[in-house]
């Protein structure tokens, strides 16, 4: 009985010894890769099929590290090594690995958001493409397996080489980088055939006896060791002992599919457990690891050593071009070149015929020129007809071209009346009245101031009282002395009138109109001049107006297209406006008043509205039975075609009789 529970316990220990101490390595899932690009801040290459290292590009490297055995410790990792695929080398080079310590995605990591990075782990030199490079990053995979929260993967960097390496993406060439990871006491898969029944070794028989032992040689002479003699014979075999009695049977093996610790197994029950295959030792075995408890399980087969890593097989053939990238930046525009040598002069042109206005029915011969749209052109075939100048450049020329609009003047004081017409024939002399009676004299008036005639009213001169002055065919006499700009004929405080001018005669008929005399000739037309100073630009708009104020308080917007007399009342902003033609810049509001009726002291305002607020741009005009202008050239403003442009008016007195002109200008 003792000699059966000693080999029991020989059994038992060879089993634990085989299967202590076992290594074996795990490749580790790469779960995520991608390069940035620092001359493309915000593009993400996550999907592309190449890793770019170097030139200004980074690449990160992410790793699942839970596709390592369940429970898997830093104290088991006896080596890992990162391994990547050199597809192309542009510079050769020194790369660096270094740790990530901050989150990133594959499909969302840019040069402009890039993850930091640690201090470097491992260098290696790349020179030749076409094959795999390895570093080794023990001590950092160590470090994520003690830190899981601090595992934000590899970057791969250098200030040197520019090299292209295979990501998760190319499946071309397929090399995608891999992290191999060897642990202690950890097998890789495979799958264990079914052990088969196995007894109880019986007890091993008694040795047989001992044959004599042989003669001794002499023994050699001292010194160096001669050649060894030769063998003495061996002893007869002493008789073979008794067999002895055959053990018990073992227990049956019954296999179980996967370990899973909630299961009881029986006493040789056999169980798989990451790929090897190990029996149970006793009954009621339950919630045991089978790798991690000797005195319940035994290693039946051990799962197979990984093959060594096949031959590289040659490179294939190069993918199509990808998809052509952005275009980088302009570069800067080169040195001009120096100047050709001037052509031969070309043959005397025809000579030139003006011919007036252009019609579309007149046929033109090669040198004649028209004048179309206030520019001149000349015919440059024979038989032109029906060819507009300025739309057909094969048979017109432009000759000079129309002069730009100058700026609008100020706005001058208002001319002189014209001339009386004509006295018509005197009416027939209707019969006397009776004469009335003779009135009483009145008493005699003071003596007037002595009349001093002083010519043609001038708003530049101060008149005294008494002066007197014709204007608009009229004579008027001064009230007041120190009469400064005050105009005769709408100033009645400062002026009375002393003569009416005459008018037509009541009963006159025009006389017939005469013929029409012939048209002149067109002259032709001269050289075009030069620009006038400050002349408005092609790209130039002016709108002039004239209207009377509505006498009645409020605020009017008018469009600056408007022509008309008085304002309607009650004008709005929405109907009141002109959209801009094109862009420009609004440089001036001139604005002129004449007080012509109704005499009073009154301050008229024009603003300029654009897009329905008002501008700086603004100019008031102060009357009192005279006339007056401003102008408001400093607070100019841009505008963009389609802007819409209102003037604003507004007054403090509504009882004078105002005529309001206004010129808006932009250029």
């Amino acid at each position: 009985m003792k000699r059966f529970q000693f080999m029991q316990l020989a059994l038992c220990l060879g089993l634990l010894l085989f299967s202590s101490h076992e290594a074996s390595a795990s490749d580790v899932t790469l779960s995520g890769d991608a390069s940035v690009n620092s001359a493309h801040a915000s593009v993400n290459y996550g999907a592309l099929s190449n890793l770019y290292v170097g030139n200004g590009n980074v690449t990160f490297l992410q790793f699942d590290l839970a596709s390592l055995p369940a429970g898997s410790t830093s104290a088991q990792v006896s080596h890992a090594t990162l391994t990547v695929f050199v597809n192309r080398v542009n510079a050769p080079g020194a790369v660096t690995v270094s740790p990530v310590t901050a989150g990133w995605g594959e499909y969302s990591v840019t040069a402009a958001g890039a993850p930091t990075t640690g201090g470097s782990i491992a260098s290696v030199n790349v020179t030749q493409a076409g094959q795999f490079i390895s570093v080794d990053v023990t001590a950092q995979v160590k470090a994520w397996l003690d830190t899981p929260a601090s595992n934000s993967g590899l970057a791969l960097a250098s200030g040197g080489a520019n090299v292209l390496l295979d990501s998760k993406e190319n499946d071309e060439t397929g090399h995608m980088a891999q992290l191999d990871v060897t642990l202690v006491n950890q097998g890789s898969p495979g799958v264990a055939g079914p052990a088969g029944p196995q007894g109880i070794q019986g007890v091993q028989g008694l040795p047989g006896a001992v044959g004599p032992i042989g003669p001794i040689g002499p023994a050699g002479a001292p010194g160096a060791t001669g050649p060894a003699g030769a063998t003495g014979p061996a002893g007869s075999t002493g008789a073979t002992g008794a067999t002895g009695a055959t053990g018990p049977q073992g227990p049956p093996v019954s296999f179980q599919g996967t370990w899973s610790n909630a299961t009881t197994y029986a006493l040789g029950d056999a169980v798989s457990f990451n790929g090897s295959s190990y029996i149970s030792l006793v009954s009621g075995n339950i919630g045991n690891q089978p790798n991690a408890n000797p005195a319940q399980w035994s290693l039946l087969a051990q799962q197979g050593a990984v093959g060594p890593i096949g031959a590289i097989g040659p490179i294939g053939p190069a993918g199509a071009p990808g998809a052509t990238g952005p275009a980088g930046a302009t570069g800067p525009a080169g040195s001009t070149g120096a100047t050709g040598a001037t052509g031969a002069t070309g043959p005397q042109g025809p000579p030139v015929s003006f011919q007036g206005t252009w019609s579309n029915a007149t046929t033109y011969a090669l040198g004649d020129a028209v004048s179309f749209n206030g520019s001149s052109y000349i015919s440059l075939v024979s038989g032109n007809i029906g060819n507009q100048p300025n739309a057909n450049p094969a048979q017109w020329s432009l000759l000079a071209q129309q002069g730009a609009v100058g700026p609008i003047g100020a706005i001058g004081p208002i001319g002189p009346a014209g001339a009386p017409g004509a006295t018509g024939p005197a009416g027939a002399t209707g019969p006397a009245g009776s004469t009335g009676a003779t009135g009483a004299t009145g008493a005699t008036g003071p003596q007037g101031p002595p009349v001093s005639f002083q010519g043609t009213w001038s708003n530049a001169t101060t008149y005294a009282l008494g002066d007197a002055v014709s204007f608009n065919g009229s004579s008027y006499i001064s009230l007041a002395s120190g009469n400064l700009g005050f105009q005769p004929d709408i100033s009645n405080v400062k002026w009375g009138l002393l003569a009416q001018a005459g008018t037509n005669g009541t009963n006159g008929t025009n006389g017939a109109t005469g013929p029409s005399g012939p048209t002149g000739a067109t002259g032709s037309t001269g050289p075009a001049g030069p620009a006038g100073a400050n002349g408005l630009g092609v790209n130039a708009i002016s709108y002039v107006m004239e209207f009377v104020n509505p006498g009645s308080s409020g605020t009017y917007y008018i469009s600056p297209l408007y022509s008309g007399a008085n304002i309607a009342p009650n004008t709005t902003l929405a109907t009141n406006f002109a959209a801009m033609p094109l862009a420009c810049t609004m440089s001036a509001l001139k604005v002129g008043v004449n007080n012509y009726s109704a005499p009073g002291a009154d301050i008229t305002t024009l603003t300029v509205y654009k897009n329905g607020v008002a501008t700086a741009m603004t100019c008031p005009v102060t009357t009192n039975g005279n006339g007056s202008s401003c102008q408001d050239q400093t607070h100019t403003f841009a505008v963009s075609g389609g802007d819409s442009i209102s003037v604003v008016f507004s007054e403090t007195n509504i009882n004078p009789f105002n005529k309001i002109t206004v010129g808006l200008i932009c250029q």
